[in-house]
This record gives C-alpha cells, sequence and structure tokens, in this order.
C-alpha cells in the first residue's frame, strides 16, 4: 500500500508546473490560458491514494460516469439550473442493477451439478431429467475462490440453475452477470449465450439479446453452464439482474469547452446557456508539507459568471454516492449528517467495516467512511435523499429538501440513497461568484504491518 501510494503520487507530481499559490492552505484561482489539442487518456478528479481515486475515462466529463482507475462506478452527478433551466455537466445517471436471481456475492443460490459428461445432449433444456445430479450452494470452484460453497476439483463440471419469474422479460433490459475459470460455456433456456474459449474473468456483465430474453417466461426458467479447467484455479457464478427504468432527471447536458491537466488541478470549462461554469478539481499533493499531502481531501472548486451581460438566476448541485466507499455495491451501507465548525459532513460506509482484509486486484475499500462536505450557509442545503426524488426537487425548485428523509436505503441494489448538495448562487451577472465542496476518505487504518493496523500519518497528532 504505502509503495503504491508512492508511485501514484509521483506521477501525478512529475505531469508539469503547479498554478498554486505560495499560501498553500489556500487554493489560487488564476486567469490562465488552459487552451490545449492534448487528450488525457483519463482526467483525474480525486487523487489522494489508490483507494480513494476517481477519474472521467471521457473526453467530456458528462459523457459517462465518473469511475474508480479499475472501472468501477463511483457515483458523481453535477447540474447546473440557470433561469429554470437544468444542465448535467458531471457524470451520468447509472442505477446499479437489480438482482433478479443473485450471484454468489448476494445468495448462495442452489443448484444441481455433475463432474461426469451428460449422456444426453439436451442437458441444457428446462425439461431435462438432472434428478441424478448432485445439489450443491454457489460458487462452484477450486479453494481460494471467491464466495465458494461446492468445491470442484476435476477438469469438468456442469450446473444447471432452474429459476421462478414472476412475468416475462422480453421488454425489460436484461443483463448476465458471470464469472468463470477457464473455458465456460453457458445457456438459458436452451440458447446458447456465453462461449469464451481459454480465459478467465469475473464479474462479466452481458446485456442479453432480445432472441434469449423471448425465452424467459412467467414459471420456470433454467440456465445451465459447462466449464473446463485447464489448469491452476477453476470457478463458475451466475446471475441475472434488470436495469431499473429511468425517471425524470438531468437529462440536457452542457457544452464542455475546455478541459485541461495540471500536475494537482484539473480544469474544466462549461457552456450552460447564457452563463460560463468552471470546474476545478484540485488535490494538494505538496511534498514539502507532509499533513497536507497526506490529509485524505480533495476540493471541488465552482465559479460561475454571465456570458452575455446580463443577470440570471442560478443554483448549482453535487451529488455523491455510497459507492465510494464499498468494494461491491451489494454491501450494506450506514449514514451519518453531522454539522460542525460551520461546515456540514455527509458522511457514509459499510455496516461490516471489514478493515484491512482483503487482497489482490480489482478491489475498492470498503472500510473506513467517505464524506462529503459544504460549508453551513443560508443559501446551501446539504442533506441525504433518494435518487429520483433529489434530482426532482432540484429540477423543479433548484433546492434540495433540507427536511431528514424519514427512510434511508442501506441496501444500494434496491434503493439508491445519495449525498446531496445544492446551492443558490443568487442573480449571476458578469462577475465570477464562487463556492466549494470537499470530498474526504477516513479509511480508519491505513497500513498493515506485521499483523498490526497502523493509522494514516495526518493522524499522528490525535
Amino acid at each position: 500500500m504505502t509503495k503504491a501510494r508512492s508511485y501514484f503520487l509521483f506521477l501525478i507530481i512529475c505531469v508539469s508546473i503547479t498554478i498554486f499559490s505560495d499560501d498553500k492552505k489556500a487554493f489560487a484561482i488564476q486567469s490562465i490560458d488552459l487552451s490545449t489539442s492534448l487528450r488525457a487518456p483519463a482526467y483525474p478528479l480525486v487523487t489522494v491514494d489508490p483507494y480513494f481515486s476517481a477519474w472521467s475515462f471521457t473526453d467530456n466529463l458528462y459523457d459517462d460516469p465518473v469511475r474508480h482507475w479499475t472501472g468501477k462506478e463511483f457515483g458523481f452527478i453535477g447540474a447546473i439550473r440557470v433561469d429554470g433551466k437544468t444542465y448535467r455537466f458531471l457524470g451520468t445517471e447509472n442505477l446499479p442493477l437489480i438482482p433478479l436471481i443473485p450471484t454468489s456475492a448476494q445468495e448462495k443460490w442452489e443448484a444441481v451439478y455433475t463432474f461426469n459428461e451428460p449422456v444426453s445432449e439436451n442437458w441444457t433444456a428446462l425439461e431435462f431429467d438432472d434428478t441424478t445430479w448432485k445439489k450443491g450452494q454457489a460458487a462452484f470452484g477450486t479453494k481460494n475462490e471467491p464466495n465458494l460453497s461446492t468445491l470442484w476439483e476435476t477438469s469438468d463440471i456442469w450446473v444447471r440453475r432452474i429459476f421462478n419469474l414472476e412475468e416475462d422479460l422480453k421488454d425489460k433490459s436484461v443483463y448476465l452477470n458471470y464469472s468463470h475459470d477457464d473455458i465456460f460455456e453457458l445457456y438459458i433456456n436452451g440458447k446458447k449465450v456465453v462461449d469464451t474459449g481459454y480465459s478467465w474473468k469475473y464479474n462479466v456483465l452481458l446485456e442479453l439479446p432480445d432472441e434469449v430474453k423471448t425465452t424467459l417466461k412467467k414459471g420456470k426458467n433454467v440456465i445451465a453452464a459447462h466449464c473446463h479447467n485447464r489448469t491452476g484455479g477453476g470457478y463458475v457464478d451466475f446471475g441475472l439482474f434488470e436495469k431499473e427504468t429511468q425517471k425524470e432527471s438531468f437529462v440536457t447536458a452542457a457544452v464542455q469547452k475546455s478541459a485541461s491537466v495540471l500536475p494537482t488541478q484539473t480544469f474544466y470549462t462549461f457552456e450552460c446557456g447564457p452563463v460560463e461554469l468552471e470546474l476545478i478539481f484540485s488535490a494538494p499533493l505538496f511534498l514539502d508539507d507532509l499533513d497536507l499531502m497526506s490529509r485524505p481531501v480533495n476540493y471541488v472548486t465552482y465559479r460561475v459568471r454571465s456570458d452575455d451581460n446580463n443577470s440570471h438566476s442560478v443554483q448549482i448541485y453535487f451529488e455523491t454516492t455510497p459507492q465510494w466507499a464499498v468494494n461491491t455495491d451489494d454491501q450494506a451501507v450506514n449514514f451519518e449528517r453531522i454539522e460542525k465548525n460551520g461546515q456540514i459532513h455527509l458522511k457514509t460506509g459499510t455496516i461490516e467495516q471489514p478493515i484491512l482484509r482483503k487482497k489482490g486486484d480489482d478491489l475498492r475499500i470498503d472500510w473506513g467512511y467517505f464524506y462529503m462536505t459544504g460549508r453551513s450557509e443560508s443559501s446551501s442545503v446539504m442533506n441525504f435523499g433518494n435518487y429520483w426524488e433529489t434530482k426532482k426537487d432540484f429540477l423543479t425548485q433548484g433546492r434540495i429538501s433540507a427536511t431528514a428523509p424519514d427512510f434511508l436505503s442501506s441496501d444500494m441494489t434496491k434503493g439508491m440513497t445519495v449525498l446531496a448538495y445544492s446551492n443558490d448562487l443568487g442573480n449571476v451577472s458578469s462577475r465570477f461568484v464562487e463556492d466549494y465542496i470537499m470530498l474526504g476518505y477516513d479509511d480508519l487504518y491505513s497500513v498493515q504491518y506485521f499483523h498490526d493496523n497502523l493509522l494514516a500519518y495526518w493522524k499522528k497528532d490525535g
């Protein structure tokens, strides 16, 4: 962890020259020419360490969700309302999929299996007689595989999972989620959907084509899979998921005019109807101030001005989700709102808090707590809320509700709770109006050294 963080910081600092002022506690926003023909492979937004790390993978900030460097979505949306019309300038709406039949990450599902090749070629069909097969729970695999329930140590395994649906799925957006190691083939109601060849992949997401969805009828259905393990580990897991229908949201995108990356800041400029918006992501990575550099906080500064010499009523909105504090979206989370020293902190993290327990690739932090923080002012509101209702409040009123919600969903796959901020900037003229929010992550313990969990450097003085 410490070597990875050092290398991560080195790469960021070596890009170019800094544009901060000598007073490093205050971020200087200078009038500089940020136009460039450079297209970055990814734009850094939050760059604290490899865990608390968020990027834009597209040219325009509003074309795709903000993502962790592993590709996992980190819910982060920004919108601005100008004279009653709303423009989205950051991220996209994209909720986690809803489990129809879960993978082993959500539930140890039951199936029948055999290590002997079926005599009949009809083993993928619903009517096949599998009464001689064994019963077992997923996942199926060799030792040390994730969520393992049924040990599989032969070269081949055949699995049949029969499940019930309450309705037809032909008009739904349905996705297959599967993990395999090695050669894998999968059939839904007898139709082949997957044929991998020699490879091994985890959590592959595949939208089902119409000809497969039409076979998914109300009542009994079957998914049948065969996996051949050539060498090393073996693994089988799969499930079906549904995409929630999108409701009223921030449909209209702003126009991105420029994007520029410097060693400690990323600058964006947007045209939002008759006003101009500047958005600056700042990371205080100063090697001569280790307390500041190690503090897990990044800044998001926004500046707005009229572009047509007229005054315009402007409100701004930011939203994050608990996805920043979990490894997978099925982990249960909790929430806390803290008001202290003129700031409001919205806090979220997993209920489990498995401190420094995970290792390996394609992992996000799931211990500690993520914070979104803003200044406590009469013009601004910070609150938790429902994913769609919070957006609707801003669309219609330019302000999110200040009333504490009656219910906050701890399960993101059933209902997404957001951490939301809105600020009424009033009538904005040709002079810039600016403010900021902060994103932070307290990982509680940062390093495990000879089985001892150690605090982060920024906590050394309590």
